[in-house]
């Protein structure tokens, strides 16, 4: 079963290879609509990768060992006892728009 390192590592490459599929065309832009489009397919491909490197550096985020350790800490302080549902990987692709 591939991990969540693998898959963001798959995710953000293949973004990139789109980024570089775009950058090597040879795509003319001839008026303002064209114009627009590409401006929107540059937005749509930029926004999902920064969107993929941040779900990758906040799952890395929630895996370190600080975290981990705050996560204890905070159990232990709990005043009623927690029942752990274990880690879930989220399928769902999370889109920041800036």
């Amino acid at each position: 079963m591939p991990t969540a390192d693998d898959r963001h590592e798959r995710q953000i490459a293949q973004i990139q290879n789109e980024l570089k599929q775009l950058q090597a065309s040879a795509r003319i832009v001839m008026n303002a609509e064209e114009l627009m489009a590409l401006e929107h397919e540059i937005h749509e491909i930029t926004n999902r990768l920064a969107a993929a490197l941040l779900e990758q550096k906040v799952q890395a985020s929630l895996d370190s060992d600080g975290m981990i350790e705050a996560e204890k800490v905070m159990i232990e302080k709990h005043p009623k006892r927690l029942k752990s549902e274990g880690k879930k990987i989220s399928r769902r692709t999370h889109i920041v728009r800036m």
